[in-house]
């Protein structure tokens, strides 16, 4: 059984934690190269209208994939910072792009922004807020730092949304009930335009996109599937036969034609008033 550190659910809140991290960095590496990832960040550089020159943040930047990103963005003669709590993330991160032109990363707490009010032209947040203690004080902190007429993105799944392909809803809807209370704010996704209206930006905007896992070992990857039986089972003895009976279910489903299991995710963001 997983150890909680390495439970996806869980592990990002204190990632330094683990002396163990190669299960965080596999997910976060697999899922960058997803299609549906890959079109809903599609989606969120875009609505970020940051351009060459410009200074853009992304917060909660694990290892670094968006800020390389973004550089390739606002280079020549921007800057693209990355922002995480994570000293091991951001090893591995500044190892890989740090001597990228405009890239920097800054290690801290998110609550709290070491970077200069009305200072950024664009800042990002990309499924972090499900982590943390205080999502608005994290929002209120990005607007801080937005310059006026700079523009923040969030993105973040719900998980009252999330699905696994299979016949046996009850114990697919506990698997689902123990993955999901496992976040600190498994709800975040549905209430970001809310919370972005809240900070007092305009041109508000909303948008949702799904988040597909096609593949028995693609879904385990991103959504821990076998983790969470495991926790299922250790919590209710009971049903260790019904547990079993479901992961052979699964297995011989994705024999057959495959198993898919998807999240919605939720993008909002704003403008700061000029």
């Amino acid at each position: 059984m997983a150890g909680q550190e390495s439970y996806l659910a869980t592990g990002f809140r204190a990632v330094d934690n683990n002396d163990d991290i190669g299960k965080l960095e596999a997910c976060l590496t697999f899922i960058d190269e997803l299609p549906s990832f890959k079109r809903y960040k599609e989606v969120s550089f875009e609505k970020l209208n940051v351009k060459p020159g410009d200074a853009a943040v992304d917060v909660g930047c694990g290892l670094g994939f968006d800020v390389a990103k973004l550089a390739n963005i606002v280079c020549r003669g921007g800057l693209s910072v990355g922002v995480d709590i994570s000293e091991k993330l951001l090893e591995a991160a500044r190892r890989a792009f740090g001597n990228n032109e405009g890239v920097s990363f800054i290690r801290g707490d998110i609550h709290g922004l070491a970077i200069p009010r009305n200072s950024v032209d664009g800042i990002r947040v990309d499924r972090t807020l499900q982590h943390v203690q205080d999502p608005q004080k994290v929002i209120s902190e990005m607007v801080r730092v937005l310059k006026p007429g700079g523009w923040l993105v969030c993105a973040e799944p719900d998980w009252s949304t999330f699905v696994i392909d299979t016949d046996d809803n009850e114990t697919t809807g506990m698997i689902i009930q123990t993955w999901k209370s496992a976040f600190r704010n498994p709800n975040i996704g549905r209430q970001l335009l809310g919370r972005v209206r809240a900070e007092g930006l305009q041109y508000t905007w909303a948008d949702g996109l799904m988040l597909l896992a096609d593949g028995l070992r693609a879904a385990d990857i991103v959504y821990d599937i076998y983790a969470t039986a495991e926790k299922v089972r250790a919590a209710n003895s009971e049903k260790s036969g019904t547990v079993d009976a479901w992961l052979n279910e699964l297995q011989n489903r994705e024999d057959h034609h495959g198993v898919t299991a998807c999240v919605t995710i939720f993008l909002a963001g704003g403008q700061k008033p000029k």
